[in-house]
């Protein structure tokens, strides 16, 4: 079973077999998914493509670190964090675990400790970047009680407007979309504005969208993915899909 999937170099890599196993996609008659490259320390959570100093990398992150490979063939495995999510910015790779502790690298291998999330372990559910109140890129970590700016000249994480009481599946679906940032609560998308500090209810929860119990009375969305043209979500149930 593929847990995460990435691009290196026009070719597909996947984390199969439980997330812990890296293969490479080759096409022909038949497709193949090829032998073992490497085997991770535990399942993979996040993967990431970055060029960091002028090389080309794909990161896999499993919570007892991050593997990297610049080549497909060769992986380095990095356990000085615990890293559950990775993103690229300000020329940086930036990870964070499942504890909330931010770090950064600005040469591949090389980490420093950043700002730490102040909410129970577990509660963040995704890193990634979007604008900030003048329109400027910065990280955000989208948590189980809502969405979390990061600071970085005070290396420090600030709750913004966007806040809701726990839920474990708030936050699963966060990403940036045409410059405003997209939140996920179960079936529901919140578009959030930092610029203005607007929220805006706009999932397939709404009026003419997905009736509740077409795709199960437990579906959640587990992932939003901005796309050119559209903004795509997948959703988890008893019957998977992604509309």
């Amino acid at each position: 079973i593929t847990s995460v999937i990435g691009e290196l170099n026009g070719s597909i890599y996947v984390a199969s077999y439980g997330g812990v196993d890296v293969r490479k996609y080759t096409p022909g008659s038949p497709d193949s998914w090829g032998t073992s490259l490497a085997t991770l320390a535990a399942a993979a959570t996040d993967v990431l493509n970055f060029t960091l100093n002028g090389t080309e990398y794909l990161a896999f992150a499993h919570t007892g670190g991050y593997t990297y490979t610049s080549n497909g063939t060769a992986y380095t495995a990095d356990t000085t964090y615990a890293t559950k999510y990775l993103t690229f910015w300000d020329g940086r790779l930036w990870g964070i675990s499942a504890a909330g502790q931010l770090w950064f690298s600005s040469a591949i291998g090389v980490e420093v400790l950043d700002a730490l999330l102040d909410l129970p372990s577990g509660s963040v559910q995704e890193l990634f970047t979007g604008p900030d109140a003048i329109g400027e890129p910065i990280l955000y970590a989208s948590t189980t009680v809502g969405l979390y700016a990061h600071d970085a000249n005070n290396a420090r994480f600030i709750k913004t407007g966007l806040t809701i009481p726990p839920n474990s599946n708030a936050g699963l679906g966060a990403c940036t979309w045409n410059g405003l940032i997209y939140f996920s609560v179960g079936m529901a998308v919140y578009q959030y504005d930092p610029r203005s500090g607007v929220i805006v209810p706009m999932g397939p929860d709404q009026d003419n969208g997905v009736r509740y119990g077409t795709y199960g009375t437990t579906a959640v969305i587990e992932k939003l993915i901005p796309t050119h043209l559209w903004l795509l979500a997948q959703q988890q149930s008893s019957d998977s899909g992604i509309f």
